[in-house]
């Protein structure tokens, strides 16, 4: 299902909340191409974001995920803060091609951190918490010709719950499926058929049963942290 192609906005960060991001997508016909196309055979009916799941060996590694999503911005699309390692909790928002900058000196004072992966190639993480949230590519290393935009590919898992749950939010399409493992492929096109769902986490409940109690249990355990 495509986004919306009126304006909207679509927030996010990591688990412990350190590192926050908020997407601004424009109207549709303001919005960048895709550029994951032939150079040359640019869609005007596909633009950025996008959201896709990725079927590479690095993806999978780095997020933890055998179905590995992504909400691919535009940079200059993307506000983001990080805590600074002090401990005080007032934030900054920036650009997000000044926070997610390998470059940035400032960097090793806030809990957003990142690992060069491969040659001009960043995966970011809260290093307070252990969150993957994004990855990005030197803009040195596409050919200019191209004119790709400067992007930050985020990972889909970070977005806030409720911007999560809106159907637009499902992967419309899934890439580096030449590398992909046969059953996790099979596993993102058609499911898993004969796989049953709980509840929570006793597994002698199945889908539908009543749960009230259960909950009542996990809310009691959490108050006594």
């Amino acid at each position: 299902m495509p986004l919306p192609k009126l304006p909207f906005s679509i927030s996010g960060g990591c688990n412990c909340q350190a590192v926050r991001y908020e997407i601004s997508v424009p109207a549709f016909e303001d919005r960048a191409l895709n550029c994951y196309c032939t150079p040359g055979k640019e869609r005007d009916d596909l633009r950025l974001p996008t959201v896709l799941a990725c079927q590479c060996n690095d993806c999978r590694a780095a997020t933890g995920s055998i179905l590995p999503g992504f909400l691919v911005a535009e940079s200059s699309t993307v506000q983001a803060s990080s805590l600074p390692r002090s401990g005080a909790e007032q934030r900054e928002w920036v650009d997000s091609f000044k926070l997610f900058d390998p470059n940035n000196q400032s960097l090793e004072q806030t809990y957003l951190s990142v690992y060069n992966s491969s040659p001009g190639r960043f995966r970011w993480f809260c290093s307070r918490c252990g969150t993957p949230l994004a990855y990005s590519v030197d803009a040195s290393l596409i050919p200019k010709e191209w004119k790709w935009p400067k992007m930050l590919d985020i990972v889909l898992g970070t977005v806030d719950r409720k911007d999560l749950k809106h159907e637009y939010m499902r992967p419309e399409r899934a890439v580096w499926c030449h590398f992909s493992i046969p059953w996790i492929r099979d596993m993102l096109t058609a499911g898993l058929k004969e796989l049953t769902l709980h509840p929570l986490t006793k597994i002698d409940k199945v889908m539908g049963e009543d749960v009230e109690d259960d909950l009542k249990m996990l809310r009691e355990l959490k108050s006594r942290t």
